[in-house]
């Protein structure tokens, strides 16, 4: 085998911060549209997921059922 390295504590400069990225000026402003659906349509297998991992958080929210 090779030998091993004299300093086997100086692995920290291996793992230096990323340098900083600059601001891109350019663009300016996002535009965010909104082209969802007014009714958006859920399956009975998606809602059963739904109420089967959130139910206790919805009923917390909104109360029980009716």
């Amino acid at each position: 085998m090779g030998a091993a390295p004299l300093d086997l504590y100086n692995y920290a400069e291996a793992f230096r911060a990323p340098a900083k990225r600059k601001r891109h000026r350019g663009a300016g402003r996002l535009r965010v549209t909104d082209d969802w659906p007014e009714v958006m349509p859920v399956t009975k297998a998606e809602a059963r997921v739904i109420e089967a991992y959130f139910g206790d958080i919805l009923d917390e929210l909104f109360g029980p059922l009716p």
